[in-house]
């Protein structure tokens, strides 16, 4: 009796499962920082939101997809539908990381810091959400601050080519509250307006300065040559330690200033920071988060200016 041999088993596809098994070590690295661990979230977060390292996988396995669909029919099924969904999900899954979670979203800095200049300030982000203040999607810059100044609306004269253009370049920049000096960096060039990215850091010139413990203040892109201080040095607030310069990665002339629990200017978390003392028109603030914004009609950030230690406010609190 003739007997009828069996068809030979069809190997499944492979490569959705790994798709699917990258989607979920994606969606750990975004829930785990949810769960406030400290520098363990930072991590997390640093890698789940690199845009430039998921397009890298992704390309890979689609790839690896493309070559499996054209060798075996057919060509489509729902198994590699699937695989094919998880891939553009795997591209877009890093703009799930907008506002990073840090363990010091309730327990701001205790410290009186004033604002690092004397004179009307623009803010031009700053803040604690996405809408005025981009920096919030970065684990160690979530409450920083862009800081320049503005004439009409306008952050320079003429036509803004060069740095002495801008209203801000070569102000002096204020120690912000007393500490001491943890380091600095004074080797990199200013950039020439709109050439981003040059020097060693993306801070450029900078300062970090240990105002409490765990808190590190950091103020950057700072002109090169006009840092007054070294590290060991203790300042005082209110003492000239360096000028608003251009180096590192910006865009224009500004001072950007943020408080981090490490000196490390990329693995740490944001600590809140609050300014004491300043008015924003002809209000008196005595302890608030300016905010900031920008749109394609301009700069829409409260401007601020240092109020003295000696003012009384008449708001205890100007929390956004």
């Amino acid at each position: 009796m003739d007997t009828i041999a069996p068809l030979p088993r069809r190997r499944p596809d492979y490569w959705p499962y790994v798709v699917l098994t990258f989607l979920v070590l994606q969606g750990m690295l975004y829930v785990i920082p949810h769960q406030r661990p400290g520098l363990a979230g930072a991590v997390c977060w640093l890698l789940g939101s690199d845009s430039g390292l998921w397009l890298i996988v992704t390309a890979g396995l689609a790839l690896i997809a493309l070559v499996a669909c054209l060798r075996r029919r057919p060509v489509w099924n729902r198994w590699r539908a699937v695989g094919f969904a998880g891939l553009a999900a795997l591209v877009l899954s890093p703009m799930a990381f907008r506002v990073y979670p840090s363990s010091h979203e309730n327990r701001p800095s205790q410290v009186p810091f004033r604002l690092p200049f004397d004179g009307p300030i623009t803010v031009g982000w700053g803040g604690d959400t996405p809408d005025v203040n981009y920096h919030v999607c970065a684990a160690d810059q979530r409450w920083a601050y862009d800081l320049l100044v503005t004439q009409d609306g306008e952050t320079h004269r003429g036509d803004g080519t060069k740095v002495e253009d801008y209203y801000c370049y070569g102000l002096p920049v204020l120690a912000p509250a007393d500490g001491v000096v943890e380091s600095f960096w004074d080797k990199d060039p200013d950039m020439a307006i709109g050439e981003l990215g040059g020097g060693t850091d993306p801070g450029g010139n900078h300062i970090v300065l240990k105002v409490a413990s765990r808190e590190y203040l950091f103020l950057c892109h700072l002109q090169p040559g006009s840092l007054k201080v070294k590290p060991g040095d203790n300042v005082t607030a209110g003492q000239v330690v360096a000028a608003i310069g251009n180096s590192g990665n910006t865009s224009e002339p500004h001072l950007h200033i943020h408080l981090q629990d490490t000196p490390d200017s990329t693995l740490g978390e944001g600590i809140p920071l609050y300014f004491h003392q300043y008015r924003v028109g002809d209000r008196l603030i005595d302890r608030g988060m300016p905010t900031g914004g920008i749109t394609a009609e301009g700069f829409i950030g409260q401007i601020v200016e240092d109020a003295g230690p000696s003012v009384e406010s008449n708001e205890a609190d100007d929390r956004p």
